[in-house]
């Protein structure tokens, strides 16, 4: 038998969700549903390689119905130290802490 090797599996599990999320902002304005599929199989790999999907990615869509943040899909609020985003497809609030500058 073959010796799993974890560390490259999760090298290019990592390459793979960040061209798929790339993929999904190109199509975002032209396809939305492909857009949505690219999203999904981004989290699917994340879930089964055990790898966690960047910040700056997470960012760019909605955790719950996957969908690609549209510039009218989406509202961000500031409120005292932390980002609000509401997603206009399903309603779901997702917040994020601002990091401090120490």
């Amino acid at each position: 038998m073959l010796k799993r090797e974890r560390d490259r599996e999760k090298k290019i599990a990592f390459e793979r969700i960040s061209y798929l999320i790339e993929r999904a902002q190109i199509y975002r304005t032209i396809d939305y549903d492909l857009a949505r599929r690219y999203v999904e199989l981004a989290k699917k790999i994340s879930m089964k390689y055990r790898v966690r999907i960047p910040r700056k990615y997470k960012l760019l869509f909605c955790n719950r119905c996957l969908y690609p943040y549209r510039f009218n899909h989406f509202r961000v609020r500031i409120h005292k130290s932390s980002i609000i985003i509401t997603c206009l497809n399903c309603s779901n609030i997702r917040r994020f802490q601002l990091r401090d500058g120490k």
